[in-house]
């Protein structure tokens, strides 16, 4: 996913000063503890000291084999400027996670008929106008029927969450043709549909700082007046044409449908982040969606259970502007009209390109009853993969991942210009929300309580953080929670990982993390974390529990109390 960033306004590639320094190297140090220090890779340091690591005599070559090391104790060494990816934090934006928890539709018949569709989860309500042609002498009892469609969806919606509110309003154009053969339709014969159209889709996103704010706040904010946005808040506009098919058919009641659609556009945002800063990203995009399902159709009747892949990419430039200056005003202006900006022009600050690619499958249930419908989603696989590229060409990559209602995994990994990993900055981040669910009725009766859950999560994740067998620490219960590890503290936790499943059986999960038993390959610590995401009772209450069994396991007996797991932890 490598990329050249794209610096417009005529500055050239590369640091904007040496912040290089001298390293007198003392005994004990080598080439990989200078590296991990400096935040640079080991190729960058050899790069930088040509005399050391270049023209090494036979005496030096000879004290590499008595020592381990080509650099004398008391020697110079030039540790290079650490690439910009080691210095800023990586930008991610947000992913592109189309999510269904169920939603509901009716149909309105007429010569213009429509339809009225209610997303609760989403907080929207689509309102659709369609009008359909039939070719000439075409009877409704015909085995062969073609016709051509438009329509037109309109959808607005609102919602609140993480101290914001957002609003949005979209509208949706498409004109289709369709093809439907039938044969003994009664008596659950042949069916089959099959479908082709194109359009074009448009949205504008008001977001706004703090929970149920007014709509009549979000109709004052000017898209291309950044002052009109208050601080915390933000406009996005998206524009995409699509094409998609669908083909559906039965025989005997049993059914299949196929539904794709490809789509590319441009996306723009601008996002206020104090009195004086905006920050712009825009740049062109891409997604295909498919739905693929198998199940019963017998008439007005269809009723699907299958799965909904999403994919979509983005090339995105961004920057922030000081609009309070001249400079940072004309640059916010021609970044606008051309995605091009200098990173060393007054009032511009945090030039990057983001390159992603957002992934998403869940299980979905649709079902028609004549001029009803209704969907419900099921489990759904989240990943996302970022690149931030800075304009010394070095770049950073976040790879997000979550699998059903397990805790979600950000590896963050940094590279320099010549592509080569930084591996002591490599971190990865679990989320733990600690917040349950209420319960209902039923739940509480079979012996359901989220209190007491909230408490245990806690409990054993101070437990594990602090080897504190009172349960004390620093997470609160209902609180979310933020553990981090480094590359090193990973590579321990999976020591005691493998410590821990020492004491079980062969078989159990703690040795299915950590491999190299029952014939699989020892895994690597990015292996491990993503296996700590993807096993099942990985959410927040299993994954607490399981690091409060390494815990306890970790020196190999389960009766000599409880070993502290190293991470940073955060509370946001």
């Amino acid at each position: 996913m490598a990329v050249t960033a794209i610096d417009g306004g005529g500055s050239t590639a590369g640091p904007p000063q040496d912040l290089s320094q001298v390293h007198r190297f003392a005994a004990g140090e080598s080439l990989t503890s200078l590296a991990e220090r400096y935040g640079v890779t080991p190729q960058a340091i050899r790069e930088a000291n040509p005399q050391i690591f270049q023209e090494a005599s036979q005496i030096r070559q000879q004290n590499a084999r008595e020592t381990g090391s080509v650099i004398y104790t008391g020697e110079e060494v030039t540790i290079p400027a650490p690439p910009m990816s080691v210095g800023e934090d990586p930008i991610t934006g947000e992913a592109d996670h189309p999510s269904l928890d169920w939603e509901v539709g009716v149909e309105v018949e007429g010569e213009l008929g429509g339809s009225v569709t209610w997303n609760p989860d989403g907080g929207e309500i689509t309102l659709s106008q369609s009008q359909t042609l039939a070719p000439p002498r075409q009877t409704e009892n015909s085995p062969v029927r073609v016709e051509a469609s438009r329509q037109t969806d309109v959808t607005l919606g609102t919602s609140s969450s993480d101290g914001t509110t957002s609003f949005t309003a979209s509208t949706r154009a498409s004109t289709s043709f369709s093809t439907e053969v039938e044969a003994g339709r009664r008596s659950g014969g042949f069916e089959a549909e099959a479908s082709a159209g194109s359009g074009f889709t448009a949205e504008y996103k008001v977001t706004l700082p703090g929970e149920n704010r007014p709509v009549t706040e979000a109709m004052g904010v000017n898209p291309f007046d950044p002052t009109t946005i208050p601080v915390g808040g933000s406009v996005t506009l998206n524009g995409e044409a699509f094409a998609e098919t669908e083909l559906a058919g039965s025989f005997r009641y049993i059914g299949t449908e196929t539904a794709i659609e490809n789509s590319a556009g441009v996306s723009y945002s601008v996002a206020r982040t104090d009195q004086h800063t905006v920050t712009v990203t825009m740049g062109p995009t891409e997604a295909i969606e498919a739905f693929n399902g198998v199940g019963v159709r017998a008439g007005d009747l269809s009723v699907m259970v299958g799965r909904q892949d999403n994919l979509s990419g983005a090339t995105l430039r961004t920057a922030e502007f000081d609009i309070s200056t001249p400079g940072g005003q004309a640059a916010y202006a021609h970044f606008s009209a051309t995605g091009q900006v200098a990173h060393e022009t007054p009032g511009v600050d945090n030039v990057a390109t983001i390159e992603r690619v957002d992934y998403s499958s869940q299980t979905q249930l649709r079902a028609d009853l004549g001029p009803v419908s209704a969907s419900f989603g099921g489990p759904q696989n989240l990943g996302s993969v970022v690149q931030t590229t800075y304009p010394d060409g070095s770049y950073a990559l976040t790879t997000e991942l979550q699998y059903s209602g397990n805790v979600p995994l950000q590896v963050t990994q940094r590279f320099d210009a010549a592509g080569d990993e930084v591996v002591t900055e490599r971190s990865y981040q679990f989320t733990i929300d600690g917040d349950r669910p209420e319960y209902g009725w039923f739940d509480r009766f079979l012996g359901a309580n989220e209190g007491a859950e909230e408490d245990m999560i806690a409990s054993n994740l101070n437990l594990a953080l602090t080897g504190n067998p009172d349960g004390a620490g620093p997470v609160e219960a209902g609180d979310k929670t933020e553990i981090v590890f480094s590359e090193g503290q990973l590579q321990a936790l999976m020591s005691q990982t493998r410590s821990a499943g020492e004491v079980l059986h062969p078989s159990s999960p703690l040795n299915l993390l950590v491999g190299g038993s029952d014939g699989q390959p020892p895994a690597t610590t990015f292996d491990f974390a993503v296996a700590m995401a993807r096993n099942l009772g990985g959410d927040p209450y299993g994954f607490a529990d399981r690091l409060a069994q390494v815990s306890q396991m970790a020196d190999g007996d389960v009766r000599n109390g409880w070993d502290r797991i190293d991470a940073e932890v955060r509370t946001p």
